[in-house]
């Protein structure tokens, strides 16, 4: 029996940081500004931008030019209120997505101040804000569009110039998950963020299981896929930037219960699948359930998910193996002596059940069936300590156990992986206009591949 390990530990410091900071890679921010039915500025305006899912508010002044700013605002609706003296509160109503640097500009008409004008806005096409190239994956796209396998790292090849890259079997220690490449770059030069920490295995690829699958499509609110020109708070790796953000609780009670099932009750014969054989069995079973609401209303709120991936699938292994007379020593180009000491690793190797191929070469067929365990479960917990204080933390974990043929029955493989990765983020609100971010992340991925050897006998 041999056993290889790959265990990894990664530990990301704090890191503080102020105003347009590098905890973009988490929030949204908003800004404009605030004007009268004439187009003149109006300073001293208060300004309030109210979560909508958790009724957080936020509120600053207009200075003297009649711009306001919202630095590192949580992702979601919100509903941007301007109030002056004078004049009729107007309010808009947008959904920041992760990245987002929205520009909301307001103007207020003079009149009674109880009447108050309300405008939905629609989410801009273009990015008119930054300079970067990206593409969003939103809330809509990972809920309703099907995705076979559950693979979230799959709805990026939706977006241009992401192409997907076939790595080695299931089984390789150094090649699993979805490998990608951003603009022809190297599969190994892209970077996996989830809440602004590193999600990259050992080998620098996605963290992918031992399914070959990143699962957790229910756990993640929405993705962007930073592929060019991006700015310095990515970086790391020269290639794309995947950076997912995970869903949160609110104070409304939601969740989901799902399954998936997949058999072979319907399928015809694979073309390889040897008649004595028979056809074989494949069930894959995928279920999972999340649940996520408030602990304490406008305070508190918990987001938890499970998901778990159960494969029995049959297959048809073709093989070559020495025929009757190479064993014997009999070969088309004459006749040889079989050393004492090799027999009985020639005997390890079965008769032929196919047709030969010369050379003292035939094929062998045999019946395997690989099974796949996988389960994924990730918690998230928000806090508001105060208006200028609120804190979440988050764990993920991923367990996958799979087992898999090699050339010869006597001979199975089992690849497995245990992925943990933690989060814990303060934002503190110093000022109107200064925000610091103080962000800790750890994690740790584990690959390993056990070879078993069933013989009936021990090898002298």
């Amino acid at each position: 029996m041999s056993k290889f390990i790959q265990s990894v530990g990664q530990c990301v410091g704090l890191l503080a940081c102020l105003a347009i900071s590098l905890a973009a890679q988490t929030t949204s921010a908003v800004s404009g500004m605030i004007q009268d039915q004439t187009g003149a500025v109006i300073a001293g305006a208060t300004v309030s931008a109210r979560n909508l899912e958790t009724n957080q508010t936020r509120k600053v002044l207009t200075d003297g030019t009649g711009r306001y700013s919202f630095p590192e605002l949580r992702v979601g609706a919100y509903e941007i209120k301007a109030e002056q003296t004078g004049f009729k509160p107007e309010t808009r109503t947008i959904r920041l997505t992760i990245g987002d640097n929205a520009e909301v500009n307001l103007a207020l008409l003079t009149g009674l101040t109880s009447t108050t004008v309300e405008v939905t806005d629609a989410t801009p096409l273009v990015n008119t804000q930054t300079q970067e190239l990206s593409f969003l994956v939103g809330e809509r796209a990972i809920r309703e569009l099907p995705l076979n396998g559950r693979n979230f790292t799959d709805l990026a090849l939706l977006q241009p110039g992401v192409v997907a890259f076939p790595q080695r079997d299931g089984g390789s220690v150094v090649a699993h998950g979805q490998g990608i490449t951003v603009n022809g770059q190297d599969i190994r030069s892209n970077v996996y963020l989830l809440d602004g920490t590193l999600l990259n295995d050992a080998t620098s690829g996605p963290a992918g299981s031992a399914a070959g699958t990143a699962l957790g499509t229910e756990s993640i609110r929405e993705f962007r896929v930073e592929s060019n020109a991006y700015s310095a708070e990515f970086g790391r790796n020269f290639g794309g930037q995947i950076n997912a953000l995970s869903k949160s609780g609110a104070n409304e009670l939601h969740g989901a219960l799902y399954e998936y099932l997949r058999n072979d009750n319907l399928d015809a014969r694979n073309f390889f699948d040897r008649q004595p054989l028979g056809k074989p069995e494949f069930k894959r079973n995928q279920f999972g359930v999340t649940l996520g609401g408030p602990i304490k209303s406008d305070r508190t709120f918990f987001f938890g998910s499970y998901e778990g991936l159960r494969e029995r699938l049959g297959r048809t292994i073709n093989t070559f193996v020495p025929d009757a007379n190479a064993r014997q020593g009999i070969l088309p180009s004459g006749t040889v002596t079989v050393n004492a000491a090799i027999k009985p690793y020639l005997d390890l190797y079965p008769l032929p059940n196919g047709p030969s191929i010369g050379g003292g070469i035939a094929n062998y067929y045999f019946g395997f069936r690989q099974t796949l365990d996988q389960n994924f479960a990730s918690g998230r917990v928000d806090h508001k300590f105060n208006n200028n204080h609120q804190s979440f933390v988050r764990y993920t974990f991923d367990d996958a156990d799979q087992l898999l043929p090699t050339d010869y029955p006597q001979f199975p493989r089992s690849f497995i992986s245990r992925n943990q990765f933690t989060t814990l983020e303060h934002t503190w609100l110093i000022s109107a206009n200064t925000v610091s971010t103080s962000r800790f992340g750890f994690s740790r991925t584990r690959i390993g591949q056990d070879v078993q050897a069933n013989l009936a006998t021990p090898l002298p």
